[in-house]
């Protein structure tokens, strides 16, 4: 699979990339008072995190999900490739001449941008995800299996940092 996300994200990145650049306003300081006040709360009842892993690995395992999942990103990469690009291409053009490398005819898609190559994009990225879905549910189980030995981890971290400040506490004192 040459294509990969560039082939999806180019197009999507042409038509923001002149929205992004007038109307996004960057501001200092925004957001540090959200991002100082955001503090973990432990879960009331941590019993079902294993649980709830096993629940999402046995979904995505699924092979009628993994069937839905394939089928739409096959359908929706099969209308992106059908998307007409040659309007939007003209539209740079004109606003800044000398972007667009190439003549590109108002009725291309993006497709024939693409080439030959690519007529099997759409199979092949719903196969892919299939087989992606199979690893993330194996990643969801052995993140399961490990959450208890984490969570101990975790907790003897944490003794051990309340440890090591009550020492140099006495030490300065």
């Amino acid at each position: 699979m040459r294509y990969g996300l560039s082939l999806i994200a180019l197009p999507l990145l042409a038509l923001a990339a002149p929205v992004a650049a007038q109307d996004v306003v960057f501001v200092s300081g925004t957001g540090d008072d959200a991002i100082a006040e955001t503090r973990y709360e432990e879960p009331e009842d941590d019993t079902g995190s294993e649980a709830g892993m096993m629940e999402m690995a046995g979904k995505i395992s699924d092979p009628a999900m993994q069937d839905g999942v394939a089928s739409a990103v096959e359908t929706m990469t099969s209308a992106m490739m059908r998307l007409p690009v040659g309007q939007v291409a003209e539209a740079i053009e004109n606003a800044r001449p000398g972007t667009i490398n190439r003549r590109i005819r108002r009725d291309t898609t993006i497709a024939d941008l693409a080439g030959r190559d690519a007529r099997n994009l759409p199979e092949e990225l719903g196969a892919r995800s299939r087989e992606a879905m199979g690893m993330m549910s194996g990643f969801a189980r052995a993140m399961a299996v490990m959450m208890p030995e984490f969570e101990r981890m975790g907790r003897d971290m944490e003794e051990s940092f309340k440890a090591a400040k009550a020492e140099a506490r006495r030490t300065r004192n």
